[in-house]
């Protein structure tokens, strides 16, 4: 009856808004095909699902893992090994961050599929120490297939309901193909030889977003919600040194050297947070599929500095009764905070508005004033490590704001 009545009304010019599938009953489907989202989508009310931040949780305990790698093993060839563990998870994330931006889909199928990644996700966080000392490395390349094979799968029922997304599906799904390829084939090898074609795959991996630059015109997806989606995973890599105040704080039985530093580390991660995200809802990226390649790779950087700045303060409240912290753990701590601090610029240099030339200049003098600071480690000692560190970014928060009290001048 209802449907009759809605033919009817069509007929007689009547106009009548349709329903989506299951309406009538109150039921939403199962079932829904993917849909392309363009630009022209409304694109400003696009904001994160439930199922997306649930998503990004698992991606905590990769992060820590990740850290606690780097606590263990500072050394030059442990900072390595963590970077070199760091870009699979960051490419994961991405991968799916993209997907799910791309195409409008939250139905069974999306939500398993997306429940089964967290799975595979969990078993490689779960590796990454004992891919570090060189064992069960074929269980995390599986993992990582699996990880992309479901990619690939999404990809594929996309190109059933969205024909106008072909082109891009094509792209992503033979660039994909071929990298997961390159991942089996490494189990053929012991290791360090496989590290080699995981190292092949994963800059074909890193590749795919700039070689499709071109297919903008073709496919005019929108990247509005980027900032938000990054922005989000930025607080979860900095909670890791949330977590790390609190923790080895409570591990050091509150002495009052552990206290202090974990007190001034605590300012130095709180000016983190006010340098990246005062300005975040401000953020609007330029109407260029290489901003937007720029933007999301700068970060890659960015984020490993934060979870190496997380490790650094882990040891710095861990050693804090010594007479100084070490060119390693200091290193570690001061130099993530530095590739933090110049990949802030490259984020920002590419959004609309600011004064990027004052704003690169105040962040390069607080990189300057940070690597003096660990030339002279050796004559100071953790707390005032610490201290310096976080007056350092006190002054950079203090002066971009006075300088640049509007929202979104400053870069």
């Amino acid at each position: 009856m209802g449907d009759a009545n809605f033919q009817a009304g069509r007929a007689m010019g009547i106009p009548v808004v349709e329903r989506a599938p299951g309406a009538e009953t109150g039921r939403r489907p199962w079932l829904v095909p993917p849909r392309l989202r363009t630009a022209a989508d409304a694109p400003e009310e696009r904001r994160a699902t439930w199922l997306e931040l649930f998503f990004d949780l698992v991606f905590v305990v990769a992060i820590a893992e990740l850290t606690r790698q780097l606590v263990l093993d500072h050394s030059l060839s442990g900072f390595a090994e963590f970077a070199g563990l760091f870009v699979p998870v960051w490419v994961a994330w991405q991968g799916y961050m993209a997907y799910a931006d791309r195409f409008d889909s939250d139905d069974l199928a999306f939500r398993v599929a997306y429940f089964l990644a967290m799975l595979a996700i969990a078993a490689m966080a779960v590796l990454i120490p004992d891919v570090a000392i060189g064992i069960h490395s074929a269980g995390f390349a599986i993992s990582y297939v699996a990880l992309r094979s479901i990619m690939l799968g999404l990809y594929a029922r996309a190109w059933r309901s969205a024909p106008a997304a072909r082109p891009i599906i094509r792209f992503y799904g033979l660039g994909y193909s071929v990298s997961v390829a390159i991942w089996l084939l490494s189990l053929a090898f012991p290791t360090p030889t496989r590290y080699v074609f995981w190292g092949v795959a994963l800059a074909l991996d890193l590749s795919l977003p700039p070689l499709s630059s071109k297919m903008r015109t073709r496919v005019p997806t929108s990247a509005t919600h980027f900032p938000e989606r990054w922005a989000l995973f930025t607080l979860i890599v900095l909670g890791e040194s949330v977590v790390a105040v609190a923790l080895d704080t409570a591990g050091a039985n509150w002495k009052l050297d552990s206290a202090a530093a974990a007190v001034f580390g605590f300012a130095a991660v709180a000016a983190i947070w006010w340098l990246y995200f005062d300005r975040q809802a401000s953020v609007v990226l330029r109407p260029s599929t290489l901003i937007v390649v720029i933007y999301s790779y700068a970060h890659l950087p960015l984020l490993m500095g934060l979870a190496a700045m997380s490790a650094g303060l882990h040891l710095l409240i861990e050693h804090a009764g010594d007479d100084h912290l070490g060119l390693g753990p200091t290193a570690v701590f001061l130099g993530g905070i530095v590739v933090f601090v110049l990949s802030l610029v490259a984020t920002r240099v590419v959004t609309v508005g600011g004064h990027h030339g004052v704003g690169v200049a105040l962040k390069l003098a607080t990189v300057t004033l940070l690597a003096s600071l660990l030339a002279v480690e050796d004559v100071l000692s953790p707390v005032a490590l610490a201290a310096a560190t976080a007056v350092v970014l006190g002054a950079l928060v203090v002066a971009e704001r006075w300088l640049f009290p509007e929202f979104g001048e400053v870069t």
